[in-house]
């Protein structure tokens, strides 16, 4: 196991001469083999250990194991308590993701407090195993199926080629225990159901199947890596043609491709995700809602990933003067002669208002008005799509409204109930977009 560590090191360049390596100890069979085996191979190790407040007494423990053994070695380490259960419930995710997401701050905070420049993770072949097939079973791309990375930033695997086997053997060897969680030996999670009934029937049939599974995500990196680079987009936009051109497997990386650089949290990006942005490219026009507040845009000759536009809150306007919302400056008036050319306005039947009550807000999904001359009422947003008012601009314009009743709409008109000769609502785009929404008659 030592020479095959040592091997892996080597291959992917892990540990620089001279750098620090952190250690992630759970006090485990896999992480007590690689802080040990680091260690003997000669380099400059330190160790953490987080408590996620999840096991109570058996935590507890395990904290002391580490510490004891760290000791015994003479290895700095640092340990740290925290309540995984807590987190996962205020950012309404489950427990496992949560702490997930604290240990890797808290490996990045010991790993500055250590001054170390790599942080080790004992993540083994049998890891990459349950992860190739855990994707599979999903359904996955050549990115699911490549499995853990060796290498990814500061991160390290020195044992991504170790079976779990070897690592229990190599303890024995030197007369070492570890901790066994005791929630790893249930089946209440897939990847448990795999590690203990999935991965033995397949070493039944071919005992080497987590040697050769690391082999095959090794090629499936190497291919994934050639793609992504052809697929490559300078930028969070491509033009459309372009992107309707490539063939399905450059098109599909040239979008997430988009989406990293627009900042979108790609663990909640789907295939669904990802097919109905490149379905914009063969449109005239279209917008795809996506997660991280994100949108895909058809525009022009572009399909664009942008942030959406955040709607102004409502505000109170008192009639005669002029408020802000958003990019708009709105006023309610009875004098014409008060609004500047750059204004658009619309009639109001001033005297029909209650002005106690007015209010400028954003549209909403069940906004309805009845026009002027029109049969009934019909939904704000059908109105904008009639007008061809588009979804990124459509969001940011003001409604004028008497408490819930909506009065006038930018961009749309007045309510049949306001219609008047006596007033005015105005509004005055200004800033980014002016022009544009000139042009649609805003």
């Amino acid at each position: 196991m030592k020479q095959l560590v040592r091997h892996t090191i080597e291959q992917y360049g892990m540990i620089p001469d001279g750098t620090r390596v952190l250690c992630g100890l759970s006090g485990g069979a896999d992480s007590v083999s690689l802080l040990l085996c680091l260690h003997e191979l000669g380099y400059d190790v330190c160790a953490c250990h987080l408590n996620h407040g999840l096991r109570g007494g058996q935590a507890d423990a395990d904290e002391a194991f580490c510490r004891a053994l760290c000791a015994a070695y003479d290895i700095p380490f640092v340990a740290e308590q925290c309540d995984a259960a807590a987190a996962a419930e205020q950012q309404r995710e489950s427990v496992e993701t949560a702490a997930r997401a604290l240990r890797y701050d808290f490996f990045a905070r010991s790993a500055q407090r250590f001054h170390a420049g790599r942080i080790a993770t004992a993540h083994t072949a049998d890891d990459n195993l349950e992860t190739m097939l855990f994707h599979l079973i999903r359904g996955t791309g050549a990115a699911g199926l490549a499995g853990i990375p060796p290498v990814r930033g500061n991160i390290i695997r020195p044992l991504i080629a170790v079976e779990r086997r070897q690592v229990e053997a190599y303890l024995r060897s030197h007369g070492q225990g570890w901790r066994t969680d005791a929630t790893n030996l249930e089946d209440s999670c897939t990847r448990n159901r795999i590690r203990h009934h999935v991965i033995p029937a397949l070493r039944d049939i071919e005992p080497q199947a987590a040697r050769h599974a690391a082999q095959t995500a090794q090629l499936l990196r190497q291919d994934n890596a050639c793609l992504d680079a052809l697929a490559q987009v300078d930028g969070t936009e491509v033009p459309a043609e372009e992107l309707a051109a490539m063939p399905e497997a450059l098109a599909a990386r040239a979008v997430r491709s988009m989406l990293m650089q627009a900042g979108a949290p790609m663990g909640e990006i789907s295939r669904r995700h990802i097919d109905a942005v490149r379905s914009l490219a063969r449109k005239k026009r279209g917008t795809v809602s996506l997660p991280g507040e994100l949108r895909a845009v058809r525009r022009g000759g572009e399909v664009r990933i942008e942030q959406v536009r955040q709607a102004a809150d409502e505000i109170c306007l008192t009639p005669e003067k002029t408020a802000q919302f958003g990019a708009y400056t709105v006023i309610l008036t009875r004098k014409i002669s008060d609004i500047h050319s750059s204004f658009k306005h619309y009639p109001v039947a001033y005297d029909t208002i209650n002005s106690l009550r007015l209010t400028v807000r954003a549209w909403r999904a069940s906004d309805r008005m009845t026009l002027p001359d029109a049969r009934g009422a019909r939904s704000l947003k059908r109105l904008y799509a009639e007008r061809g008012i588009p979804p990124e601009i459509r969001d940011g314009l003001p409604v004028l409204c008497c408490g819930d009743t909506i009065i006038a709409a930018a961009g749309i008109g007045t309510d049949s109930g306001f219609y008047g000769n006596t007033g005015i609502f105005a509004v005055s785009p200004a800033g980014d977009g002016l022009q544009r929404k000139k042009e649609k008659g805003i």
